[in-house]
This record gives C-alpha cells, structure tokens and sequence, in this order.
C-alpha cells in the first residue's frame, strides 16, 4: 500500500487529553503549580515530527502493524519529496508484536536512533528520535 505524507491519518492538533480531566492539564510532578500535558491516546504508536526542513514540527503519522516505508521516492509509504538529504528509499519501520523497528535500506546519509546510525534493524522505544534525511521524528506509543 502506498501513501504520501496527505493519505497518512493525521491526529488532531487539538488540546492534549489526560483521561478524568477535562482540561487536559494535570499538575507538575512536585505540586509546584506547573502543568505537565499527557499525549492524547490513539491506540496507535505515532511519529511525531519534532524537526523537519520540508514537514511542520508536531505533525503526527500513525503507524499501523506491518512495513511502513519512507523516502524520496513517490511508491514511498512516507514520502519525503523535497528533502535532499532523503534517499529514494531511504528506511522501513517494521511494527510486529508491539515492537518498532528502523532498517536503513543503503541510505546515502544514514539513518539514526537516539543520534546514533543504525545497523540493521534497530529497535525503537517510546520516546526515542529517529532522523530519516533532515527529518527528526519521535516515537510515542
């Protein structure tokens, strides 16, 4: 199945939920009057754009089970079309189990977990960045 980044389901950008709250605020972990925002529940793990040249900080991709591909290229499940430093194909995340993997797929630039380059197929934890060209995406479950 092919998507573009349009066709990906895109999560509201509405106020962040926090189940039995109605404001979506809850206080800072000390009680000091700061508040802390929770992620909106999906049922499903999300990218997060946290830095992107070609795509707006906070857009969110639901990444559903199976293989999701991301590059350049138009047959790309995430297409990254105008990032030059985007390869064609450039990695696939692979969802099974509950896991997340990336495998850079001979990238020119690499792909990096946490600021480190893969090597083969590399887990992904809730929270940790991933930079596919000179997009930075965090994992949210």
């Amino acid at each position: 199945m092919r998507r573009g980044i349009g066709d990906l389901r895109k999560v509201p950008d509405d106020e962040p939920y926090v189940p039995g709250r109605g404001s979506g605020r809850r206080p800072g972990p000390q009680g000091n009057g700061q508040r802390a925002y929770a992620p909106r529940p999906t049922g499903t793990p999300e990218f997060v754009v946290e830095e992107s040249d070609i795509l707006a900080p906070q857009t969110r991709f639901e990444l559903r089970d199976g293989e999701t591909s991301v590059g350049r290229s138009s047959a790309s499940d995430v297409v990254l079309k105008s990032d030059d430093y985007a390869s064609g194909r450039h990695a696939k995340l692979t969802r099974h189990g509950g896991l997340l993997y990336v495998e850079d797929l001979g990238s020119t630039n690499g792909t990096f977990v946490n600021g480190s380059k893969t090597v083969g197929a590399t887990p992904v934890r809730n929270g940790d960045n991933v930079r596919i060209g000179s997009t930075t995406f965090r994992y949210e479950e």
